[in-house]
This record gives C-alpha cells, structure tokens and sequence, in this order.
C-alpha cells in the first residue's frame, strides 16, 4: 500500500529537517524527488544522498525563493527537466520567529506572511494546471499546531499558517472533480536542532504539554505526507491533519 512508484514529487523548503525526513518518505515509496530551498547546495547534498539510496529513482536538488514567483516558476521549469512535471507538491517552505505584535514591524509581519502564505500559494499556482490536466494530483502544504491554538509572540507565524487553513479548504474544493487533492499537515511539536536553543525551560513545559510524553519525529510527519501522497487517500481532502501526541495549552508558550 501507499506505493509512489512513477510518481514524481516538488518539495519546497525541503533542505530543513522536516524537509529531508519527508523527502525520505517520498523515496521509500518510489517517488523521484525535486528538493528546493534558498540553500540549493544542501538541497543538492540531500538529492545526491537519495540517489545512492535510490539508484531507479531521480532526484534533484534546485534553488527556490517561494516569495518570488519568478523563481518559483523558474524551479518548477527545473524542476520538470530534472524529475518531471510535479505529480505531487509538498509545500513546506517556512521559518519561525517570537516577536510580540506591540513591537513587531510591519515588514516582519509582511516576511513571514510572504514565506509561509504568498509562497503556499504561489507553490500550488505553479504546480496544479499539469495535475489538473492529467486527472491526478496531490498538493501537501504546511501549517502549524499555531494555527489551530495559537501561540504568544507568534501572531504573524500563525496568521500566515491560518491562511493557509483556509486556503486549503476552499481550493480543495474548486479541484476534487478533477482527481487533485489538497491536504495540510498542521504539526506539534516535533524534535528538531532549533530546540537546542530554546529558552531554559521551554522544552521542558512544552513536553509536559503533549499527553503522549514526547516531542513528534520528523519521520512520523514524513510518513503522513507519503499516505496523503498516495493513491490511497484520494478520498481525503480540504483536511487539516496535526499530528501532535494530544497537545492541550500551554501557559509557557511564547516566554
């Protein structure tokens, strides 16, 4: 089950740890992979140790800026040459930031906007008409458990992973007939090296926060996206999945 095999997938933001955890998946179940980033060397890095693992599979590795739609175009054009033209989008370019609303700038609140929701949008407007056209796709986009509870001196962070909510809903309806689907993994908190740097007993509250004891591995987010990628969830759609070990509120976030 869950078999990729022919299918050929575009990755944005695919250079980060969830990046390489999902583009593993992908692989595993047969999938040819274009990995994009604004780090094009590490996404090359990536592509080539896929391709060792994966000798029947291609992979690349591309440079994207998903807040320029030249270069959107431009690596989805690459990224046809290279693997083919994108059967499935994972769009999971993103970053994060703590900055309280009262002394955030305009042009902080329009960055993050621009990565996270212009970048979904222009992501799926650049790689769904060929989908459209052969009666299958999937779009896999990113949101955030931020989204779905919200987070203190992340409002920004989680408007731009609202919208995108919204816009998965509403798209996924306008492509249902034409065998697309649209999907959002809205992720908890999942180990990462961004953790390391945390504020002193942040990691701490946030764990005693999740039912399940832990922090999520990139690999279960990996193997989600594989399922929604697959012949087998072409049922499931307009749907904001978060995988979060049963997260309740915590009072420590955003300090």
């Amino acid at each position: 089950m869950f078999s990729l095999q022919g299918r050929t997938a575009l990755l944005t933001g695919g250079a980060g740890g969830l990046g390489r955890a999902v583009a593993a998946a992908l692989a595993e179940q047969g999938a040819s992979v274009a990995i994009a980033d604004v780090r094009p060397d590490v996404a090359d890095g990536l592509a080539r140790e896929l391709a060792q693992s994966h000798p029947d599979q291609a992979f690349a590795g591309l440079a994207m800026d998903v807040t320029d739609e030249a270069s959107v175009v431009s690596g989805v054009a690459e990224a046809t040459t290279s693997v083919g033209s994108p059967d499935i989008a994972v769009l999971l370019a993103g970053i994060g930031e703590l900055q309280p609303i009262a002394t955030m700038s305009f042009q902080q609140w329009r960055h993050m906007l621009a990565i996270h929701l212009d970048g979904t949008f222009l992501g799926i407007r650049h790689t769904v008409n060929p989908m459209i056209e052969r009666g299958w796709g999937r779009v896999i986009c990113f949101s955030s458990i931020a989204s779905l509870q919200g987070v203190a001196r992340q409002a920004h962070y989680a408007a731009g992973k609202g919208g995108i909510d919204g816009l998965v809903r509403s798209f996924s309806r306008e492509v249902a007939g034409d065998g697309v689907t649209v999907n959002a993994i809205a992720p908890g908190y999942t180990e990462s090296p961004l953790n390391e740097v945390a504020p002193p007993g942040r990691i701490e509250a946030l764990t005693e926060s999740v039912p399940a004891g832990r922090f999520g591995y990139p690999s279960e987010i990996g193997a989600l996206a594989a399922y929604l990628a697959s012949d087998e969830a072409a049922y499931l759609t307009g749907q904001i999945i978060s995988p979060n070990g049963g997260f309740k509120y915590c009072h420590h976030l955003g300090d």
